[in-house]
C-alpha cells in the first residue's frame, strides 16, 4: 500500500480480473467475427493461430487440432471468413484470442442458406426418390465431362481394364464457371439421343467452391429428367452435391464410377467357371440319381416280365392242353367219320361186289352193262372178286 491508499496489485491479478470479466460477458462466449486472414501459422502439434483483419483493428484467432482436422475449407492468406468461437484469454501472457470452433468462407453462409432451401424444394418434388438398377452388361457409357481433365483417361482406363467390349462415348462438358451448368444439362440432355445404357458425369476433384455448377437446380433436373441411368461422379469426399442426390448412383471418383458401370471380366470368369462347375456337379449327380431310378425301374421290369412270362407260359400250356384235347377229340370225330365212310365206300366198291359172287365184263376200256353191248366173237374180260379170265363171245342171249 502507498502512502495514498492506491491499491497496488500483480500482472496476474490483473489477468485474472480481466479473464473473469471476459467470462461473465455471455456475448463474449458465442461470437460470429467476419475479417481477412493473416499470418496464418499451423503448429507442428496440429493447431492452427491466425489473425483476423478488417483493415483497422486485428483480432488473434486460433483453432484447435480436433477442429481443425474437420473443417471444410482451406485456411490461406488473404481468405475472408466467417469465425465462430469465443474469447478466451492466455493469463501468462497477458493476450486474448478467439478460439473458433467452426470457420466459414464469407458469404457461403447465404449460399449455404440458399442451398438448403433448393434441397428442400427438389427433395419435395420427389427429385433424389428415384434410383434405378444399372444395367448388368451395358454396351455404351456415355461420359460427360471436360475431355482435357484426367477424368476421360480415368475411366476409359477403368472400363478397358473391368470390362473392354463396352463402348465409351465422351461428351464433352465445360465443369467448372458460370457457363457449367448449362454446359452439363445439355452433355445429359445430348446423352439421350445416343445409344448410351449409362450416363456417367463429373469432374475430377476440386475445392468446395469448384463444385458449384453441379449444386445448381438446371444439372439436378437435368439428372431426374434423364431417361438413362446416372451416376455421379463429381470426385469430392467431403461434400454432398445435389447433381449426387439427384443421380441414380454417386461415386467418389470418377475410376469408382466407371467400376460401378460395368463389371469385372475376371469376376465373370470366376463366376462362369463356379456356374459351369454347379452344373457340372447338378448333372453328375442328376444322371447318378436317373441311372438309380433307371436301375430299379429295369429290375421292376425284369420281375413284371418274369411274372408276365410264367403267366402267359401257364396261359400257353393251358392253351396247349386245351388245343390238344380239343384236336384229340377232333381226331375221334373225324376218324369215327373216316371210318364210317371206309365203310361207304367200302360198300360201294365194285369190287366188295364182286367178292360176293358178281363180276364185271370189259370190252377194251368200255364196261358191259347189258348183252346189248355184245356181239359174236368179241374178246372181253370178266373180272371177279379173286381174279379175271379172257373170253370169246360166241352166242348172244337176250
Amino acid at each position: 500500500m502507498h502512502n495514498n491508499k492506491t491499491l497496488v496489485v500483480t500482472p496476474s491479478n490483473v489477468n485474472g480480473l480481466i479473464t473473469r470479466l471476459l467470462k461473465q460477458d455471455a456475448r463474449l462466449m458465442n461470437l460470429s467475427v467476419r475479417g481477412e486472414i493473416t499470418n496464418l501459422k499451423i503448429s507442428s502439434a496440429g493447431h492452427c493461430f491466425f489473425s483476423l483483419s478488417d483493415g483497422v483493428s486485428k483480432l488473434s484467432a486460433a483453432v484447435w487440432r480436433n477442429n481443425f482436422e474437420r473443417l471444410k475449407i482451406t485456411l490461406e492468406d488473404g481468405l475472408g471468413v466467417i469465425c465462430r468461437g469465443s474469447i478466451s484469454t492466455y493469463e501468462s501472457a497477458g493476450t486474448y484470442n478467439l478460439v473458433c470452433s467452426d470457420i466459414e468462407i464469407e458469404g457461403e453462409g447465404e449460399q449455404s442458406k440458399a442451398l438448403d432451401e433448393l434441397v428442400k424444394k427438389l427433395k419435395a418434388e420427389g427429385v433424389f426418390d428415384r434410383k434405378r438398377p444399372l444395367p448388368e452388361f451395358p454396351k455404351t457409357i456415355a461420359v460427360v465431362t471436360s475431355p482435357t481433365g484426367a477424368v476421360v483417361h480415368d475411366i476409359e482406363k477403368t472400363l478397358g481394364n473391368r470390362f473392354p467390349c463396352v463402348k465409351m462415348l465422351v461428351i464433352p462438358a465445360v465443369v467448372q464457371g458460370e457457363s457449367a451448368p448449362d454446359s452439363i444439362a445439355y452433355g445429359i440432355e445430348y446423352a439421350q439421343k445416343t445409344d448410351a445404357d449409362v450416363i456417367i458425369f463429373g469432374r475430377g476433384g476440386g475445392a468446395s467452391e469448384d463444385l458449384s455448377a453441379f449444386n445448381t437446380e438446371k444439372v439436378a433436373r437435368a439428372v431426374f429428367a434423364s431417361r438413362i441411368p446416372t451416376i455421379s461422379a463429381v470426385g469430392h469426399d467431403i461434400d454432398i452435391t445435389i447433381a449426387d442426390l439427384a443421380a441414380d448412383r454417386t461415386a467418389a471418383t470418377p475410376t469408382a464410377a466407371a467400376v460401378a458401370a460395368v463389371p469385372d471380366k475376371e469376376e465373370l470368369h470366376r463366376k462362369l467357371d463356379m456356374v459351369r462347375a454347379a452344373l457340372s456337379d447338378r448333372m453328375n449327380a442328376k444322371i447318378t440319381r436317373m441311372r438309380g431310378e433307371l436301375d430299379t425301374v429295369k429290375a421292376r421290369a425284369d420281375e413284371l416280365l418274369t411274372r408276365c412270362y410264367k403267366t402267359k407260359e401257364n396261359e400257353l400250356c393251358n392253351s396247349a392242353q386245351s388245343i390238344k384235347r380239343l384236336m384229340e377229340r377232333k381226331l375221334e370225330i373225324y376218324t369215327a367219320e373216316l371210318e364210317k365212310n371206309r365203310e361207304l365206300i367200302s360198300a360201294l366198291n365194285p369190287l366188295s361186289t364182286l367178292k360176293r359172287g358178281y363180276s364185271i365184263v370189259r370190252l377194251g376200256e368200255k364196261t358191259i352193262t347189258g348183252a346189248d353191248g355184245l356181239s359174236v366173237g368179241d374178246n372181253v374180260e370178266i373180272r371177279f372178286g379173286n381174279g379175271s379170265a379172257a373170253a370169246v363171245i360166241k352166242e348172244i342171249r337176250k
